[in-house]
């Protein structure tokens, strides 16, 4: 009579590494989060606008992406246009003015984009 063969131990070590990693690793972040990838502008945003606009995931959520892109080009011209004759954004303009913003602009956008409105990206960041 024939005797039947097992699968080698090994088989199911692996098997069993795997299935605990993919528990472990479905639960560090819950379904339809987004983990920042553009640090670096969320740290700007943080700074120059959370005070008024609350945490990334609202301010990013204000506009489009190519609302996004079209507000901060020309040096910030239509962010500055929107915040004039509001009370305590001076410093918001002062700061849109700044070669400072010239600088942060890249990452600031790419970060507004990431979580703009008409992204896919659900923020994990609050």
């Amino acid at each position: 009579m024939p005797t039947k063969s097992r699968p080698p131990l090994t088989l199911f070590f692996a098997a069993g590494i795997f299935l605990i990693l993919s528990i472990v690793s479905a639960q560090a972040r819950p379904r339809g989060q987004h983990v920042v990838q553009e640090k670096l502008g969320q740290q700007y945003y943080l700074r120059a606008c959370s005070s008024c606009h609350g945490a990334g995931k609202l301010g990013g959520n204000m506009a489009t992406q190519s609302e996004w892109k079209y507000m901060l080009d020309r040096h910030g011209k239509a962010l500055i246009e929107l915040h004039e004759g509001e009370a305590n954004t001076t410093q918001v303009i002062a700061y849109l003015k700044s070669p400072r913003f010239a600088r942060e602009h890249d990452r600031l956008l790419k970060f507004l984009q990431e979580f703009a409105n008409d992204s896919e990206s659900i923020p994990t960041c609050f």
